[in-house]
């Protein structure tokens, strides 16, 4: 009885012992996906990759509005410091005619709540190319605001003093502020009265003044009220101090100031005739 002859592919299939054994392709099982184990890996790896971007991203943007939040803090501080200072700088002296008069009133609050009221020159626009003004009170003070505690808007109120509607004012020196137009017609009566906020998140305002006689910085001052004599009567300031505190949405406070000086302070008044 004859035996077939075993193939090179049968050898294959046998073991040491005589047994079959499966081919390489099937002991190699191929691998159709991942074990949960693995995603969960996985997972946690994307969320770590995840959450430092974002911290990274969050970082990036809170540091890019915070620093635009401070440039415009900056900017309006800046520009309502300067816009006073400029006004303050003006003021007319006592001596300058009836209803001139400079005032400081310090604040009663916690935190510094204080006005001034000065007399000045003011120009307004009407038009085109009419202007009327004259000699105005203004007045800087803080409200408070309905809708944020411990926190003001700064107000700028001005009157002018010349209210006939058909009365021009003048600067002091005979010139004429209102007058006619480049037309020829005279030009429109402005408001006598103007009041503006000028900027809110303000969580202080204080105001210095330097007595010329003592050289000493007093928290108020006032035309108005005469001292006794032989003491000369009040004049204007030497020069004010002028600090403005404003808030950030964090709430942390900054302060700007400036001490400008009142040119006109020692303004002697002008002799009479004869």
């Amino acid at each position: 009885m004859r035996h077939a002859e075993p193939t090179f592919a049968s050898a294959l299939q046998r073991g040491p012992t005589g047994t079959v054994a499966a081919p390489s392709a099937l002991r190699c099982r191929s691998r159709q996906g991942f074990t949960l184990l693995e995603i969960l890996v996985a997972t946690a790896i994307l969320g770590i990759i995840l959450m430092t971007v974002y911290g990274v991203l969050s970082r990036a943007l809170y540091a890019k509005n915070h620093s635009e939040e401070h440039a415009d803090l900056y900017a309006s501080g800046r520009e309502a410091v300067l816009k006073m200072a400029d006004e303050l700088e003006g003021s007319l002296p006592p001596t300058a005619g009836p209803s001139i008069s400079f005032v400081g009133i310090p604040g009663t609050e916690s935190v510094p709540t204080d006005a001034v009221q000065f007399a000045v020159v003011v120009r307004r626009q009407t038009g085109t190319s009419q202007t009327r003004g004259g000699r105005a009170i203004v007045s800087y003070s803080l409200d408070p605001m309905k809708d944020t505690p411990n926190l003001f808007a700064l107000r700028r109120q001005e009157q002018l003093l010349t209210e006939s509607p058909g009365t021009e004012a003048d600067d002091g020196s005979g010139n004429s502020l209102g007058g006619d137009s480049m037309n020829g017609q005279a030009a429109t009566p402005a408001p006598s009265t103007l009041a503006a906020y000028l900027l809110d998140q303000v969580a202080g305002l204080r105001f210095r003044y330097l007595d010329p006689l003592t050289g000493d910085w007093v928290d108020q001052w006032d035309t108005n009220d005469p001292p006794p004599p032989p003491q000369p009567p009040v004049g204007l300031p030497g020069a004010v101090e002028i600090t403005l505190f404003l808030a950030d949405t964090n709430g942390a406070t900054y302060d700007f100031g400036t001490i400008v000086d009142l040119p006109l302070f020692a303004l002697q008044p002008t002799p009479t005739p004869g």
